[in-house]
């Protein structure tokens, strides 16, 4: 039987860099203190680290799934720089409310909803009970109460 990996779960915006809106670009993205650091010591202790993140900005057209992964890459660049890296990226384009037709809708992929913990659990063979989130919002929390995983406020 294949080994279980364990994960942190990071939410982006007000966890890795600081949250000043809809930040879509490599100019207007700022790394918090110490979040480089921190994720090399999870990599150094085996944990998969993955981002989850609803960017409901593709929705809303203020930018693409293009720009989000392009500003993903550049993130791991930067990391890669000192160390380390995140293994995985997790995005939920969808909203409700959106203006762009393709991605205005409810998706079980954006939080609080638990579609993208999931999604990674599979694809990375990942045990729960053995992984924690992180993230700045009540909708992180409950996305991560909603699997079962321990949740820690930023």
């Amino acid at each position: 039987m294949k080994k279980l990996n364990k994960a942190v779960f990071l939410d982006r915006d007000g966890v890795i860099n600081k949250n000043s809106g809809y930040v879509t670009h490599i100019h207007d993205f700022i790394w918090l203190k110490n979040v480089k650091l921190a994720i090399k010591l999870l990599n150094k202790k085996k944990f998969k680290v993955i981002v989850i993140t609803n960017q409901s900005g593709v929705a809303r057209g203020l930018y693409t799934e293009k720009d989000v992964v392009k500003l993903h890459s550049w993130i791991n660049k930067e990391l890669k720089k000192g160390g380390a890296k995140i293994d995985d990226f997790f995005y939920c384009p969808y909203h409700p409310f959106g203006k762009i037709k393709k991605y205005k809708k409810n998706s079980f992929l954006r939080k609080p909803l638990p579609g993208m913990i999931l999604k990674a659990k599979k694809k990375h063979n990942i045990n729960l009970k053995n992984s924690f989130m992180i993230g700045d919002q009540k909708s992180d929390e409950i996305c991560a109460k909603k699997v079962k995983v321990n949740f820690f406020y930023k």
